[in-house]
């Protein structure tokens, strides 16, 4: 049975980012990259997270408190804008994460920065980050689910929450 990866590259999680969460492989673009630091938080994957980081990124991260708030949000995608490459070692993803937090519909919107080092590609900071709601209501249970599924958001992302 085929379990999409969370990134939202309509592969197969065993394909695409459980390649690299299971550090078989690393990943071979900041893009890439990228897209399994999403599918680690939406996993609570922290380790993995902290992992991936390097320099300015890592001052004043705090992994209890990165592991509590993506544990207590609904991940509902991904959406990669774009990728960029100021040189081999150096390069930039835009991308919009939506999640669901105190049932409201958020988004993260951001442009990161990426280095490759000694065959390994980190994420080093965020050159800009818009973290928004995107409805000031609550969700309502029979709404259509977010994530464009089109299932009603109760048998979909709001499975789980109690209603």
């Amino acid at each position: 049975m085929i379990k999409l990866c969370p990134c939202g590259s309509l592969r197969d999680f065993s394909d695409c980012c459980g390649l690299y969460l299971s550090h078989s492989q690393t990943p071979p673009t900041a893009e890439a990259l990228m897209r399994s630091r999403y599918t680690a938080y939406s996993m609570a994957n922290i380790d993995y997270i902290k992992k991936t980081m390097k320099g300015k990124a890592l001052l004043g991260f705090n992994a209890e408190d990165a592991c509590h708030w993506a544990s207590n949000v609904t991940w509902i995608g991904l959406k990669v804008l774009n990728a960029s490459y100021a040189s081999p070692q150096q390069a930039y993803v835009e991308f919009i994460a939506t999640l669901i937090e105190r049932d409201q519909l958020n988004y993260i919107h951001e442009n990161s920065e990426f280095i490759y080092e000694q065959g390994v590609w980190y994420y080093i900071d965020r050159i800009t980050a818009t973290a928004k709601t995107r409805l000031p209501q609550k969700i309502g249970r029979n709404a259509l689910c977010p994530c464009d599924s089109q299932k009603k958001f109760k048998n979909c992302h709001g499975q789980g929450i109690a209603w």
